[in-house]
C-alpha cells in the first residue's frame, strides 16, 4: 500500500475516532481495516471483482442519466427550480443514502446535502469509516420542493415532497440504483422512507427496523436535520448505523 494511502486511512481513523464522543459511543465498531479506509482498498476474497471497463459503464450511465434529469419538467417542481440535484459519490458504492429532496443550498450549487444538514451527515459517514467519495447521496426527488415556488432565493422556503412529486421522480432514483447497485439504502427521515416503502408507520417507529426495496436491504432512519433539532436522536441514527457497517462488513444485520 502507497504511504499516501496509509495516511489516508490514519486520518479517517482520527476523525472517526473523534466523532466516537460526540455520538455518546465508548465502543469502537471493529471494521475490516481494508473496508474502513477511504475507499474500496479491499481483498479479492472479500470485494467480486469490478473491471474497469464496468466502473466506466457505471459512471457514463450515471452521467446519461444526469443529463435526463438536468431537462427533466415532468413536474412544476422542474419548472420552478435552479439546479436538479442528481446526485454525488461513487458509482460503484456500497452504501447509498437517500434523503427527501434539495433544500435552497442544494438547489442552489446544484449538489446534495451541502447545508447544515448535510454536514452532520458527512459526519455520520465519516464516523463510519467511509467518505462522501466511497458512498452514494441522492434524493427522492431531484428538484427543490418549495413554500413559494415563485422566489427561489427565499430561504426558509423548503417543504416535503408531496407523495404524487416522489411517485414521478421516482424512476430516476431507480435508475441510479439499477447502475449503482448498492448493497444496502439508508433512508434519511420519513418522506424518503414512505415514499419507497409506501409505508404510514411514523420514522419513530420504523426507523432501525431493516426492510428491503427492489431486492435490497433499507434502513429508514431520522434525517439529519431532525438531529440538528434534537440532539437526543443522535443515539438513535448511530445505533441504526452501527447495523449498516455490520451488514456491510459482515453481511448480517
Amino acid at each position: 500500500m502507497k504511504r499516501s494511502e496509509y495516511l489516508k486511512i490514519l486520518n479517517l481513523a482520527k476523525i472517526s475516532l473523534e466523532e466516537y464522543n460526540n455520538w455518546g459511543e465508548n465502543e469502537i465498531y471493529k471494521t475490516s481495516i481494508a473496508d474502513a479506509s477511504y475507499g474500496k482498498i479491499v481483498s479479492t476474497e472479500i470485494k467480486r471483482q469490478i473491471s474497469p471497463t464496468e466502473i466506466f459503464g457505471s459512471k457514463e450511465e450515471l452521467e446519461r442519466l444526469r443529463e435526463k434529469v438536468n431537462s427533466c419538467k415532468k413536474c412544476p417542481l422542474g419548472k420552478s427550480r435552479l439546479n436538479a440535484v442528481f446526485g454525488i459519490g461513487s458509482s460503484n458504492a456500497d452504501l447509498m443514502f437517500v434523503g427527501e429532496g434539495p433544500g435552497y443550498d442544494e438547489d442552489h450549487k446544484g449538489e446534495p446535502f451541502i447545508g447544515r444538514a448535510g454536514q452532520l451527515l458527512t459526519k455520520i459517514i465519516e464516523a463510519m469509516g467511509q467518505t462522501r467519495k466511497t458512498v452514494y447521496i441522492a434524493n427522492i426527488v431531484k428538484c427543490h420542493p418549495m413554500i413559494d415556488a415563485s422566489n427561489p432565493e427565499k430561504r426558509s422556503n423548503d417543504r416535503p415532497p408531496t407523495f404524487e412529486e416522489m411517485e414521478i421522480c421516482k424512476p430516476y432514483l431507480d435508475m441510479q440504483l439499477d447502475i449503482i447497485k448498492p448493497k444496502i439504502i439508508v433512508t434519511l427521515g420519513a418522506s424518503s422512507t414512505k415514499g419507497l416503502l409506501k409505508s404510514g408507520e411514523p420514522i419513530s417507529r420504523i426507523r432501525g427496523v431493516v426492510r428491503e426495496y427492489k431486492g435490497i436491504k433499507l434502513m429508514p432512519t431520522y434525517h439529519p436535520a431532525a438531529l440538528l433539532r434534537n440532539q437526543d436522536l443522535k443515539k438513535f441514527v448511530w445505533e441504526d448505523m452501527k447495523k449498516v457497517a455490520r451488514y456491510l462488513d459482515m453481511g448480517e444485520i
